[in-house]
C-alpha cells in the first residue's frame, strides 16, 4: 500500500489501516500528543518531576523503536512475478517490454510468447488457446504477458489469473503521429502529419476496419473495434473496464515515475527496471506538429484523449499517495542507474548499417546500440524485440526438451542420462541469457 495523509485516510472513509500506510512523522506527533495528554490531564501534577519526564520519554522511545521495526518488517515484501502488459503501440513500450523480458529472463520465468513470432497476430481479439497447447504450457503455469495483440483481458485473465496488469499510454496526437512514420502512412498518403491533419483527418474519416494503425490507436490497442470507437457510450464504457481491470496506467511522458510505480507495485528493485531506450526514432526522422495541425488532431483523436486524461488525473493523485519528494528521490536514483548503464554498455548508438547480430533493429527507420560485449550482463539491454523474443523460445524450449528427455531417459543411469540431455542442448544450439 502507498503511504498517504493520514487526514486523506479519515476523510475517505477507509476501514482497515496498517503501520505500514502511515508516515513515521504522523506516527511521532500522535505520540506526542497521547504523552502530553497523559502528564497533564485529570489526576496528573500540573507540574512533572525531570526524572518523570525523562522515564515517559524513554517509554516513548522504546515504543517508537518498537513500531519502527513493526513497519520495516511490513515493507519487506517478495518480488512479484505474474506480470500481464497490454502492450500499445508506440508509447515506449517496447523499452518497457525489454525490462519485463529482462527480469522474466533472470528469474527464469515461463512466458506466454507466439508460437513463431514477437507478436501475436494483430487481425483478431487474443484468445488463450493460442498458449494453452504450446509445449511451454507443459512448464507450469505462464508468468509473463508482454507482446503485441489485439488485447483481450478475460482471455490473458484465463492463463494469467493472478498478474499484475499494467499498459501505457501517450498523448494521443504523439502517439499517432509517431505511428504516422514508423508505420509509413507518409509514405502511402504522400503527405507529412501536418497535410494529413488538414487534408484527412480534418473530415473525421472513421478507423478502417481492418487497419492495425489508425484513428484512436490506444482504445484499439486496448479492444476497441473500429465501430465501437465511434460510440462514445462504449468509449466510456471501456474507459471504466479499463479503470477496473488494471493495476497500474504508466505514461509515455512521466516514464521514470511509472517505472518507479512499477517496481512499488511489483516490489522490484529500482536495478530491475533501468533501461536502455528501445526503438527510438533517428532524430532526422521526427515531424515538427504546428499548432493548427495538434489542435485538428486532437478533435479527430477525441476518444484517446478521453482516456488518457482520465488516467492522467489518475496518475497524478497516485504520485501524490507515493510521496512528491519520495518520488523525485527515486527517479533521480533511476537516473543515475541508466547514466551508469550507459557509460558501461554503451559503446555507440546507431541505425542497422553499424548495428550488427541480435542488436539490430526490426526496421531501419530506429537506432538500437552497439554494446560492450566483455560485460556479459549488458547485452540483454540492447537486444532488439525480435532476438529477445526468439532467445526465451528457445530457452523455453531447451527447459520442455531436459523435461521430456528427463521422463523418457528415466530409466538409464545417471550418467548416461546427462550424456543425452547434454547431447540435445549442442543440437539446440542455444544461449543462455546473460544474468
Amino acid at each position: 500500500m502507498s503511504r498517504f495523509d493520514l487526514f486523506n485516510w479519515w476523510k475517505s472513509g477507509k476501514k482497515k489501516i496498517s503501520f505500514r500506510s502511515i508516515p513515521r512523522p504522523t506516527i511521532l506527533i500522535a505520540f506526542i500528543f497521547a504523552l502530553l495528554f497523559l502528564i497533564y490531564s485529570n489526576n496528573f501534577a500540573p507540574i512533572v518531576q525531570t526524572t518523570d519526564m525523562a522515564r515517559s520519554l524513554g517509554l516513548l522511545h522504546d515504543r517508537l523503536a518498537k513500531i519502527d521495526a513493526t513497519m520495516l518488517e511490513e515493507e519487506k515484501c517478495e518480488p512479484i512475478h505474474k506480470l500481464a502488459f497490454a502492450k500499445t503501440h508506440k508509447t515506449g513500450s517496447s523499452t518497457l517490454q525489454n525490462i519485463i523480458f529482462r527480469f522474466g529472463d533472470n528469474y527464469d520465468l515461463n512466458f506466454a510468447l507466439p508460437e513463431n513470432s514477437w507478436m501475436f497476430s494483430l487481425k483478431t481479439p487474443w484468445n488463450a488457446s493460442l498458449v494453452e497447447t504450446l509445449p511451454a504450457a507443459s512448464l507450469g503455469p505462464y508468468d509473463i504477458f508482454a507482446f503485441h495483440s489485439v488485447w483481450n483481458y478475460d482471455e490473458v485473465k484465463k492463463v494469467l489469473p493472478k498478474a499484475k496488469f499494467i499498459t501505457i499510454l501517450r498523448d494521443p496526437v504523439d502517439c499517432y503521429e509517431s505511428n504516422y512514420v514508423y508505420m509509413g502512412l507518409q509514405n502511402a498518403f504522400k503527405m507529412d502529419i501536418n497535410e494529413y491533419a488538414h487534408l484527412k483527418a480534418y473530415h473525421n474519416p472513421v478507423r478502417r476496419s481492418h487497419a492495425f494503425i489508425g484513428k484512436d490507436q490506444l482504445l484499439w490497442d486496448l479492444g476497441m473495434n473500429w465501430r465501437e470507437l465511434e460510440n462514445k457510450t462504449l468509449v466510456d464504457k471501456k474507459i471504466a473496464e479499463v479503470d477496473d481491470q488494471f493495476d497500474l496506467v504508466m505514461f509515455s511522458e512521466f516514464f521514470d515515475e511509472s517505472l518507479v510505480l512499477l517496481a512499488d507495485l511489483m516490489c522490484w528493485k529500482l536495478e530491475d527496471v533501468r533501461y536502455l531506450t528501445q526503438n527510438a526514432r533517428k532524430k532526422e526522422g521526427k515531424i515538427e506538429i504546428k499548432p493548427d495541425s495538434r489542435e485538428i488532431l486532437s478533435a479527430w483523436l477525441s476518444a484517446d484523449y478521453k482516456l488518457y486524461n482520465h488516467f492522467k488525473e489518475k496518475f497524478e493523485k497516485r504520485i501524490d499517495s507515493y510521496g512528491r519528494e519520495r518520488m523525485k528521490k527515486d527517479v533521480a536514483a533511476l537516473k543515475k542507474l541508466n547514466e551508469e548503464l550507459s557509460k558501461q554498455c554503451v559503446l555507440a548508438v546507431g541505425d542497422n548499417s553499424i548495428l550488427k547480430g541480435e542488436f539490430r533493429m526490426a526496421v531501419n527507420s530506429v537506432e538500437g546500440y552497439v554494446i560492450n560485449t566483455t560485460i556479459p550482463w549488458c547485452s540483454s539491454y540492447a537486444r532488439s524485440e525480435p532476438s529477445y523474443s526468439v532467445l526465451i523460445r528457445k530457452k523455453q524450449m531447451i527447459k520442455v526438451g531436459l523435461k521430456m528427455g528427463e521422463n523418457k531417459y528415466s530409466t538409464l543411469s545417471k550418467e548416461e542420462r546427462q550424456r543425452i540431455l547434454q547431447i540435445m542442448r549442442t543440437k539446440l544450439k542455444v544461449k543462455t541469457s546473460n544474468k
